[in-house]
């Protein structure tokens, strides 16, 4: 679990803007528990932030990431929920985001449920003082992500020495990685050279096939690859070779 903690800031589409005045503690979370996930947001700043939060379940069809915004027309649908919705974080304040399942029995867990948690920040007055002015101007929008209840590992891989073609046909995310570091330290070792990129790591849906292109830097006639589940109850380590 802590290789995937490391590696799951990456490339699924995530929105987040960055802001030297506040933090957030996750850009992906993945819950396996009943208990509510959290996000914790730390706010540096010298002035209060006013926020609210809103969700969207996130599905993949015909290979499209497809967002649908929480609504009140859809409120028999919603699956989690955000606690607080709205917050005020004073300065040099922490507060968490709780996210709650709301579906109990109902959830379907035969694969993985995936939302997006959107953190937006609105003006706030405080005393007759207006703070409008907000640095924070698009906030976050992090990935939250319920686990199939059981992995179902099935994929397809092909590499072509400059891009690897992958297929998630399981019921559950998928994390490529390519550590090439131990290699590249003995080499720099010997030759005296600066640390150089030795690891790139990749995410995939259930259901999506993507393109990932390898940096130049790692691009190898036969590629070591190692996937990953959320939990790393799967591991396999597999070799590429160009043109298969």
């Amino acid at each position: 679990m802590k290789t995937i903690k490391q590696l799951l800031m990456m490339c699924l589409v995530i929105s987040a803007t960055p802001v030297s005045a506040m933090s957030i503690s996750s850009l992906m979370l993945v819950n396996a528990d009943d208990k509510a996930g959290i996000l914790t947001l730390d706010n540096t700043d010298n002035i209060t932030y006013f926020l609210k939060t809103s969700v969207s379940k996130v599905e993949v069809k015909n290979n499209q990431i497809i967002k649908t915004p929480y609504t009140r027309k859809n409120l028999d649908s919603w699956q989690i929920a955000t606690k607080p919705s709205k917050l005020v974080i004073e300065p040099n304040m922490v507060k968490d985001i709780q996210i709650e399942n709301i579906c109990g029995d109902s959830c379907d867990r035969s694969l993985d449920q995936v939302f997006q948690i959107h953190i937006q920040p609105v003006s706030y007055t405080n005393e007759g003082e207006n703070q409008s002015k907000i640095s924070m101007l698009f906030g976050f929008a992090p990935y939250y992500i319920i686990p199939a209840s059981k992995s179902k590992v099935e994929y397809q891989a092909s590499y072509d020495g400059t891009n690897i073609t992958a297929k998630n046909s399981g019921n559950t995310m998928l994390t490529l990685l390519i550590d090439q570091c131990k290699d590249n330290q003995s080499t720099q070792q010997e030759d005296g050279n600066k640390p150089a990129l030795c690891t790139a790591t990749f995410t995939l849906l259930a259901g999506r096939t993507r393109v990932l292109h390898v940096p130049e830097e790692l691009q190898q006639e036969n590629l070591d690859v190692i996937l990953l589940n959320h939990d790393e109850t799967f591991t396999q380590e597999i070799t590429l070779k160009q043109g298969q």
